[in-house]
């Protein structure tokens, strides 16, 4: 018994041992499994992907994956993005910038469990957020519709509406594209019919899912539309050569709107004096058919299409296409017709020319001979009465337009008084001009101004240089940029207004008005030149002077610091500056006689040339200022337009007068110890721009009586310009840049409206 109690314990402690390791290993292999895969709760951890550059600027602090998934899903975002303490919240995961996770290989600083990203890799996890509808996909098109379907997200998500959305990939059409609105629908809606398209044109179409303001997800397929009956209508054929049994004819290439042109259909019309037979394409086939079934039209061949002029012998007893060229009848009245053939995903469109008598051959031309005898001179005699006749009306007519034309001058004109009669009508972007009741498409607009310009302002492509990368300006109709305007005999700096294709019909509408009030207004020494316009496939530019320095940088310049010790403050005399305010007011009364509100009236809106002459700019945005800062011009606007956006004349009066202002205490910014948000309620109590020591009572009640709250009781740009002239005839007395104890300028520095 004893030896068998010893032999049992050892057995008993190996026993032991082996289940403590278990249980070690046990454990180790529970912390590795939790090492792998984090503890997220209701969250997934989507795998490491490659690091995304264009995410870099929008970070936030995050020490955990936990508190990035949060604060992206707070935001309705559907991706939340690691790298470090680094988080970011996206929308998109492509999954051909996944890597081996391995890579990802950083633990976040507070949790050891979750991932943070790797080097040049990012950690993606998953929110709450849903996607984008599913199978989306395209049930029906026709020549103009595309109609597309998706399973609606489920209720419970947080998808509030869905955002749908159409771009033009490739078309066969030469007119214009216009941007394809956006539109909103429900998100318990499961399909929607995108109108107003155009034939055999390819569309990417976007479904974007809203959670709230923010897209949180988007999926996207392409579509085309059937194509459409060819358009426009294609043009006889032209007859080179007639033989008793050929006709040679001269075929013009065709460019079709509505898609892509496939062959060519060769028609040969017999006319019967006999036999009136309608053209009917269902009708039409091959010459045997047409023998069989009595009809006087058949084709005659199938030609490929080539985008040349071609030449083709009708009648020369050859196969086109599997049609016999059968040869023609001798002296039969034939005319040649020609049929267009579009192709495009299995479906075919046909259009053919209209055959007309119109069409003449060679051989049936026949001049009239004046046979010696009587019949020829009376038909002289008639021929040259008749002609005599119609030069005397001629001249008559002439004589009286010009009578009438002479006195009309001569009356004494009553424009001015009725201009600020009618209604004014509001323009943005600074040119501005009345809705004259224009109908018709855009385009069609468009073109019917461009039919105003003078054959001297249409400028051909080649000769305008761009440059591209200096953009001095971006507003509603596009961008602005410098160039060159090369002429024959020298180049001009100009400013080139790119026209946007992303505008919808209200900038388009009120870039019609502008164009107008450019062409209908210009030239004028006042103001900007207009050069011209140009185009090119693509794109359609306005073409202006462009003089670099404005009033703004000049006035800036002029002023001279204290310790050069000169006896003045200013490069430039009192009436110098004066005098460059008086051409202002002249340039606005012709803008006012002329039913026009400028709406952006200020220092940055005028410029001088290099021969201190003062241009306004009519037309496009105002351009940037020191490092493409735009600028805030709420300081020269009148209360009535901060508070209503009420412009008017008398509005343009209250921003002359800042703008005065502003010439006088060389380029100081009015009210620079009031933000603009702050301006409006301070105006209504009685603020205005101060009236600096070396500014005289006379000019400066000037500027008050341009500042009065009720817009009626402002004088209008006559008597503005009056006033300054009469200010002009004693400059020292109403102006002074003399430096003396009290004549200093203002303490605050120029520049204060610029947008931070």
């Amino acid at each position: 018994m004893t030896v068998r109690h010893k032999c049992h314990r050892p057995y008993f402690l190996w026993n032991f041992i082996k289940l403590l390791v278990i249980l070690v290993n046990l454990l180790s292999l529970t912390t590795t499994i939790a090492e792998i895969i984090p503890d997220l709760g209701p969250y997934q951890y989507l795998g490491c992907y490659s690091a995304r550059t264009d995410l870099l600027k929008d970070s936030v602090y995050a020490r955990s994956a936990q508190t990035c998934i949060e604060l992206c899903e707070n935001s309705n975002i559907r991706y939340a993005i690691l790298s470090g303490e680094k988080c970011y919240c996206d929308n998109i995961a492509i999954e051909s910038e996944k890597f081996d996770s391995k890579l990802c290989n950083t633990r976040c600083s507070d949790t050891k469990s979750q991932y943070c990203g790797g080097v040049d890799a990012h950690s993606y996890y998953s929110t709450n957020i849903e996607g984008p509808p599913e199978n989306l996909r395209i049930s029906n098109t026709t020549e103009n519709s595309i109609l597309i379907t998706w399973d609606p997200p489920n209720k419970d998500e947080k998808v509030t509406e869905l955002m749908i959305k159409g771009t033009v990939m490739h078309s066969f059409t030469s007119y214009p594209f216009f941007p394809q609105p956006e539109f909103i629908v429900q998100s318990t809606e499961d399909r929607f019919e995108m109108t107003d398209l155009h034939p055999a044109t390819k569309y990417n179409i976007s479904v974007s899912a809203m959670c709230g303001k923010y897209v949180c997800g988007s999926h996207n397929l392409t579509g085309t539309t059937e194509v459409g009956t060819p358009d426009p209508v294609p043009e006889e054929p032209i007859v080179f050569n007639r033989t008793d049994s050929t006709m040679l004819i001269n075929i013009k290439p065709y460019a079709n709107n509505n898609g892509p042109v496939t062959s060519y259909l060769v028609i040969v019309q017999r006319l019967d004096s006999s036999l009136t037979q309608p053209f009917d394409e269902d009708l039409l086939g091959s010459f045997e058919r047409a023998q069989e079934d009595g009809t006087l039209y058949y084709i005659a061949g199938e030609l490929d299409y080539q985008n040349t002029t071609q030449t083709f012998m009708v009648g020369d007893n050859e196969t086109y296409g599997g049609y016999w060229n059968a040869p023609l009848t001798k002296d039969a009245h034939i005319h040649i017709s020609l049929g267009v053939v579009s192709t495009l995903n299995g479906i075919t469109k046909m259009r053919y020319a209209i055959a007309s008598h119109d069409q003449h051959e060679p051989t049936q031309f026949q001049y009239a001979n004046f046979e010696p005898g009587e019949e020829s001179v009376l038909a002289l005699t008639i021929v040259c009465i008749v002609f005599a006749l119609f030069l005397i009306i001629s001249i008559i007519i002439f004589l009286y337009l010009k009578h009438e034309t002479a006195r009309l001058e001569r009356l004494p004109s009553d424009t001015h008084e009725l201009t600020l009669q009618g209604p004014m009508v509001e323009v943005e972007n600074d040119g501005f001009v009345g809705d004259n009741g224009r109908k018709g498409t855009f385009k069609e607009q468009l073109n019917a101004l461009v039919e105003n310009v003078d054959n001297t302002q249409r400028l051909p492509r080649n000769a305008i240089r761009m440059n591209i990368d200096d953009i001095i300006a971006e507003g509603r109709f596009g961008e602005v940029i410098t160039g060159k305007l090369y002429t024959s005999t020298e180049a001009h700096d100009c400013q080139v207004h790119i026209i946007s294709d992303d505008m919808n019909q209200e900038t388009q509408s009120q870039f019609l008005k502008d164009f107008e009030n450019v062409i209908r207004l210009m030239p004028h020494e006042k103001f900007l030149h207009f050069y011209g316009i140009t185009a090119s496939v693509d794109w359609f530019y306005l073409i202006f002077e462009n003089d670099k320095s404005t009033l703004k940088q000049k006035l800036i310049e002029s002023r001279i610091p204290a310790a050069n010790q000169t006896t003045t403050f200013c490069t430039y005399s009192e009436e110098f500056i004066l005098q460059w305010i008086y051409e202002i007011a002249m340039a606005m009364e012709y803008l006012e006689v002329n039913k026009v509100v400028h709406k952006h009236l200020c220092s940055y809106s005028i410029y001088v040339t290099n021969s201190n002459k003062i241009k306004v700019s009519l037309f496009g945005p105002i351009a940037y200022a020191e490092e493409s800062k735009k600028v805030d011009i709420s300081r020269w606007l009148a209360p009535e337009v901060l508070r209503f956006q009420n412009y008017s004349p008398k509005s343009d009066v209250w921003s002359f007068a800042c703008l005065a202002w502003e010439c006088c205490t060389l380029g100081a910014t009015p009210y620079a110890n009031i933000t603009s948000q702050d301006l409006l309620p301070r105006i209504k109590n009685g603020l205005r721009p101060e009236q600096p020591a070396f500014v005289f009572s006379d000019l400066y009640q000037l500027f008050l009586n341009c500042w009065q709250l009720e817009p009626s009781e402002r004088p209008d740009f006559e008597d503005v310009a009056f006033n300054v002239r009469q200010v002009l005839t004693s400059p020292t007395h109403a102006l002074s840049f003399r430096r003396d104890e009290k004549a200093v300028l203002p303490y605050y520095l120029p520049l204060l409206e610029m947008h931070n």
